[in-house]
Parts: C-alpha cells; sequence; structure tokens
C-alpha cells in the first residue's frame, strides 16, 4: 500500500518575493500610522526627526536606522533561504503596542517613552508576524540597535548626566593640576582655575561628558562590534568596553577642552571649534575599538594542523 503524501502544513511559508512585497507594503503602513498624516493624530517619528535636527544630543538618530538596514542586508541571505513559520505571537503584539500607543496619545500613561516604546513593540510584532519568530535569531539585533536613536525620559537624562559631568570635571581638574603654576577645582559639574594670577570658570557641557556623547561613542562600539564577521565572545568584549572606552573620551575631551580655554584661547573651547574637537574624539573612539578589535583578533590564533592526515588502509 503506497505511502500518503503528507499534507502541506500553511503555516511553513517562504520569504519569497510575494512575501517582501508584503513586508514592504505592511512597512509604509507601519511608517503612516506613526508619521504625521493627521492633524489631530500627533507624530511619533515625526517627532523623532524633529528630535534629530533640531535636538544637538540626538543628532546621531538619522545614521542609526541605516545602520539597522544594513544589519539586515548582512543577513539578508539567510532570512530569504529561511522559511517562514507562522505564529500568533506576533498578531499578539500588533495591537498590545497599538493599544499602548492610543493609552498614551489620551493621556491614560503619562509616560512620554510609552510613545516611542509602543511603536518598538508594534514593529517587533509585525516583524514576528511577516517573518516568522526563529528569523529573530538575525533581525533582533537590528532591531533592538534602534533603540540608540530614541532620546531617553528627560528624567533618566538629566539623573545620569549630571554625575558624568561632576566625574568629568573632577578628572579634568586634578590633570590639570599637575601642570605647574596651574591650580583647578570643581564646583558642582564646572571648573575654576587660576593660573598668573586670572581666575576663569568652564562649564562642563552635557556634549563633552553627558548621555548625549556617551551614547553616541557607545553605538558606535556596538557598531564596530557587529558590522564584521567575529566570534560571539569578542562581540561580547567590545560591547562590555563601550561605556569605559566612552567615559575615558569624555575625560579626554573636557581635559583638551579646559587646556585649551587657560592656555590657548577661550574660543577654541566653544563654537565650532568646540564641534571640531568632537569629530576628533569620535575618531578616537573608533580608532580605540578597532584596536580593542584588532587586539582580541590575535589573542586567539588557530594553528593549522601541519601533520598530514593518515590514510585509510587498503582493505
Amino acid at each position: 500500500m503506497a505511502a500518503r503524501p503528507a499534507a502541506p502544513t500553511p503555516w511553513r511559508l517562504a520569504f519569497d518575493r510575494p512575501a517582501q512585497f508584503q513586508a514592504g507594503l505592511l512597512a509604509v503602513v507601519f511608517v503612516a500610522a506613526f508619521w504625521h498624516l493627521l492633524d489631530f493624530v500627533p507624530p511619533q517619528l515625526g517627532e523623532l526627526t524633529y528630535a534629530w535636527v533640531h535636538e544637538l544630543d540626538w543628532s546621531h538618530g538619522p545614521l542609526i536606522p541605516l545602520f539597522s538596514v544594513y544589519l539586515v542586508y548582512q543577513r539578508w541571505d539567510a532570512l530569504r533561504g529561511r522559511p517562514v513559520r507562522r505564529t500568533g505571537l506576533g498578531l499578539a503584539l500588533l495591537p498590545l503596542g497599538l493599544l499602548l500607543y492610543v493609552l498614551s496619545l489620551s493621556g491614560t500613561i503619562p509616560f512620554g517613552y510609552a510613545r516611542p516604546l509602543a511603536m518598538m513593540i508594534t514593529l517587533l510584532g509585525l516583524i514576528i508576524a511577516l517573518c516568522g519568530l526563529p528569523a529573530l535569531r538575525h533581525l533582533w539585533l537590528p532591531w533592538l540597535y534602534l533603540f540608540f536613536a530614541i532620546p531617553i525620559p528627560q528624567r533618566l537624562h538629566f539623573a545620569w548626566t549630571n554625575p558624568l559631568r561632576r566625574v568629568a570635571a573632577e578628572v579634568a581638574a586634578a590633570v590639570l593640576n599637575l601642570i605647574p603654576g596651574l591650580h583647578g577645582e570643581r564646583i558642582g559639574s564646572n571648573l575654576r582655575f587660576e593660573y598668573n594670577g586670572v581666575r576663569s570658570d568652564i562649564g562642563v557641557a552635557d556634549a563633552c561628558s553627558g548621555m548625549r556623547s556617551t551614547i553616541t561613542l557607545c553605538a558606535l562600539g556596538v557598531a564596530v562590534a557587529f558590522m564584521t564577521d567575529r566570534p560571539r565572545w569578542q562581540r561580547i568584549v567590545l560591547v562590555l568596553a563601550c561605556v569605559p572606552i566612552a567615559t575615558f573620551c569624555n575625560f579626554i575631551r573636557v581635559t583638551i577642552t579646559c587646556w585649551l580655554h587657560v592656555f590657548v584661547d577661550p574660543k577654541y573651547a566653544s563654537g565650532q571649534y568646540h564641534m571640531v574637537l568632537g569629530l576628533a574624539i569620535m575618531a578616537l573612539a573608533f580608532g580605540l575599538f578597532m584596536g580593542l578589535g584588532w587586539l582580541l583578533d590575535r589573542l586567539v590564533v588557530e594553528e593549522a594542523d601541519d601533520e598530514p592526515a593518515p590514510e585509510a588502509a587498503p582493505r
């Protein structure tokens, strides 16, 4: 008796061209739902783009989605060849994210971060509904990386920024006090220097040592960890090194700014010169991350087996 052919499972589909077209269409619907298309609907994506353009703290925001797209591109062959296993989890996350968004708009949830969080939950639901839960093995990082582009709550921003500024000011004062004839002390998050009878005060800005620069440099470190193929343990080390490297670079920036203010000209510690210094610190951080990656590559060297494999004995 011939075996009966197995019935096809409707929940196991290929992520082919029609499925990709469906994903693109739903992506357009997602952008339209969270953009400022209606006057009575406050925009979420519109608020983000406004913060990216007009707030210096989040000027790195436009680069984050681009790198997320690059991460998806890196994994595109694996995604395209993976069958889609439909699951109810994605369909459950979609109404949950939309409900959270509506409640945050109505004021029921008086928490501003709930709106971008609802948008990210909705996006996660779309990913799972379209690509299946196993696809998160390749898409969890591009989704999670998008959080670097979302401004953190103001309460947390100020709570974390002030300690970072005070520590950076303390380190800069200790380093510059090593210069003969210079006396510096920290007053709050400001620095007061006295050199050759001239006293000057320098304020440590958030751009130098606060959450703005820390988040930007951490996003850079994570990008370095995942933009090339490397072992998982190396990526973990690079991610764990993000905060120490960012903090060290902030110390360098504050110290150089104070030195320019005292010994060169105060104009070099502000304005366009200060922005150029910030770009130089970004280059320094990138070099430190790349150098750490280079060092990790040489910590473990796989030696090739020089001995030839034994030949099979003739029967």
